[in-house]
């Protein structure tokens, strides 16, 4: 079950798609009212999608012709990392809270990461 609100699910959705490549700086989004209806939520909820995003400097608003992905590739990247390390912090908190070491904790990361890169 995830505890965030809806706006910011999709949000997240959002920002992991442009982390994948999926969404590149400069593509167009759909209008709130098509983003609404794919999404099946109400318009205003996706209003706010889409301010957050804007806010947080993810995507660019132009009157008239829609809403834009940030061509600030970097602030992007910072936001997956960011999102990234949340995920690890709740993980590792996990962890910890289960009374597992230290230094198994960073033996299993290892392992993961040269497992992954092998």
């Amino acid at each position: 079950m995830n505890k965030l609100a809806i706006y910011e699910q999709l949000a997240n959705e959002i920002k992991s798609d442009i982390a994948a490549g999926i969404l590149k700086p400069g593509d167009k989004l759909p209008s709130v009212r098509n983003f609404a209806l794919e999404k099946q939520i109400n318009p205003n909820t996706a209003v706010k999608v889409y301010k957050t995003l804007e806010i947080e400097g993810v995507l660019t608003s132009i009157p008239s012709k829609g809403n834009f992905i940030s061509d600030d590739a970097a602030k992007l990247q910072a936001f997956h990392v960011a999102e990234l390390k949340a995920a690890y912090l709740t993980l590792v908190g996990e962890m910890r809270d289960h009374h597992i070491e230290e230094s198994s904790i960073i033996a299993l990361a290892k392992g993961v990461y040269h497992d992954i890169t092998s």
